[in-house]
């Protein structure tokens, strides 16, 4: 179930450029698994998940790309609802 939040790279860091880490899967409670790594072109499109899990079992924000593809991303490098 979609929340259909927008989200976005934060600017600071699409300015310069840069990508973040996005994990395909996670474990633990700060994991990260099948990592790859998402620019900001990456993200265009992207909204946050819901992914049935209990948000306090895991530090990650799941992301459903444009794609389709489910990802794990560190809140701190997003933006939400521009």
């Amino acid at each position: 179930m979609t929340n259909n939040a927008s989200i976005r790279m934060r600017d600071d860091l699409a300015r310069d450029n840069l990508t973040i880490p996005a994990g395909l899967s996670h474990s633990n409670y700060d994991d990260l698994h099948d990592v790859i790594h998402l620019s900001a072109t990456d993200l265009i499109g992207a909204v946050e998940y819901d992914t049935g899990e209990d948000p306090d079992s895991h530090a990650f924000c799941p992301v459903k790309l444009s794609d389709g593809r489910i990802v794990y991303l560190m809140g701190v490098d997003l933006d939400w609802g521009f």
